[in-house]
């Protein structure tokens, strides 16, 4: 019995620590942005995007001349992409989206990709603009992540 619960307390707390994984990718070198628009019909638009900083994506078009394997290149830096990487990429737009105040009410994917050095998801808020958000992001700007750790 008494193996039983030191069983079950160790499960559980695996259990507990895979679910509360926290933000992805945001402690790696990748560059987090928001891209807002407001568009005439009050739609508010978005696209969050996690990219690699481009001076260090490795050349895949070098050729090796000297017996190396060419392919070790492509498998240094960026993320790896998993099963869980499209949920975890939610995750962090659904929190940048709210933190910054621009979604209120949740948003709908349009559209998305996920790379090893580039994802990012093309979204829609659930509500319209309003006068207030006209204040605050006017027709088109892009942010950093600067602007959501102040919030």
């Amino acid at each position: 019995m008494n193996k039983f619960r030191v069983l079950l307390i160790l499960v559980l707390g695996l259990m507990v620590g895979c679910s509360s994984a926290g933000r992805s990718y945001v402690k790696s070198e990748m560059n987090e942005t928001l891209e807002v628009e407001v568009l005439p019909n009050q739609s508010k638009m978005f696209t969050y995007r996690l990219r690699w900083p481009e001076d260090q994506i490795p050349n895949h078009i070098r050729v090796s001349r000297d017996g190396n394997d060419s392919r070790r290149d492509f498998y240094e830096g960026g993320i790896t992409v998993g099963r869980n990487t499209h949920e975890r990429l939610l995750e962090n737009t659904a929190y940048v989206v709210e933190k910054v105040g621009y979604c209120r009410e949740g948003f709908f994917e349009l559209d998305r990709s996920i790379s090893r050095y580039h994802l990012w998801v093309r979204g829609e808020c659930k509500e319209s603009a309003n006068a207030a958000d006209q204040q605050a992001f006017g027709a088109k700007q892009v942010l950093t992540a600067e602007r959501w750790h102040q919030s």
